[in-house]
């Protein structure tokens, strides 16, 4: 069973952890292109190609490393442009970061950008109109929709599969892919990436994604920055050091693992393998409905 290999290209200093105003951006020690040419030779190493969602400002900072990225056959998608929630943008902000972040990087590689993910995962469910948003902007897939709640994002209750949106009452020509969850009855498990990779013992996600792929396809997800041991270490508070720095010096040889261990392709190859979805639509910010027989090709 494949599974989707996903880089969330950010540097740092631009995660929702520390929250630094984007005018202070340009004090901080820029590491972006030295990690991510490291997750870069281990892909190259396993012979995986992943999808690398950008940030379009990294993209301005460094076409390079776009270009380098691409001309090694992975995917190129859109982190938007600022690293900026969706909960913190209005319809029309959201659009204009939407465009900013697709053109620069179809400037770059000179093909469509057409996958999508928010920044800390965060299409809420009073956010759930901006996919139509991403439909009108030519995207074709969103990997924004975390299925359970934390104190920065996610919806408890939303689907853990792939799906079409329902937004409005129409099913939408988009594809939502949310990050890889194991589900135990009533509870939800994460371990697919972030935080929950670093913090799990290898064991327990390796036998999460085993159990997933007994019946679908999961997907993991990396941030540059986890496998930057390197990177200045900012006072903050006690949370905040335990979500950005808890587990980093396991991340690589998890990594390494799950690369040895299982099959990995780009997303876009995921979405082209399936036939269809159901087609589903939040109906509150804890439960979801599915249109009986509905599917999507």
């Amino acid at each position: 069973m494949l599974n989707a290999l996903t880089v969330d290209v950010e540097d740092w200093y631009m995660t929702s952890d520390f929250n630094f105003p984007q005018e202070k951006w340009g004090g901080f020690e820029d590491r972006v292109v030295t990690s991510t040419m490291n997750l870069l030779e281990l892909f190259d190493r396993y012979e995986v190609k992943g999808t690398f969602f950008v940030l379009g400002c990294v993209a301005k900072r460094h076409p390079y490393l776009v270009e380098e990225i691409d001309r090694r056959g992975h995917e190129v998608a859109s982190h938007g442009y600022w690293h900026r929630m969706l909960t913190t943008l209005s319809a029309n902000e959201f659009r204009e970061d939407l465009r900013a972040s697709k053109e620069i990087l179809e400037r770059i590689v000179k093909k469509p950008v057409t996958l999508f993910r928010a920044p800390s995962w965060s299409v809420a469910a009073d956010r759930y109109d901006y996919l139509r948003i991403m439909q009108e902007e030519g995207f074709t897939c969103d990997s924004s929709l975390q299925p359970f709640h934390t104190p920065l994002s996610g919806v408890a209750g939303a689907p853990v599969e792939p799906f079409v949106p329902i937004v409005g009452g129409e099913a939408l020509e988009l594809i939502e892919f949310p990050p890889t969850v194991l589900k135990l009855k009533a509870l939800t498990l994460p371990f697919s990436g972030g935080f929950y990779l670093r913090a799990m013992p290898y064991q327990v996600v390796r036998k999460a994604l085993k159990q997933v792929n007994n019946s679908r396809h999961g997907m993991i997800y990396i941030h540059p920055w986890e496998i930057d041991l390197e990177q200045p270490r900012m006072k903050a508070s006690a949370f905040t050091r335990l979500s950005h720095y808890y587990g980093m010096r396991t991340t690589y040889r998890k990594l390494e693992r799950l690369l040895s261990e299982f099959s990995f392709t780009t997303l876009g190859e995921i979405l082209q393998k399936n036939e269809s979805y159901p087609m589903k639509t939040l109906t509150s910010p804890t439960k979801t409905v599915l249109s009986k027989g509905s599917t999507h090709s």
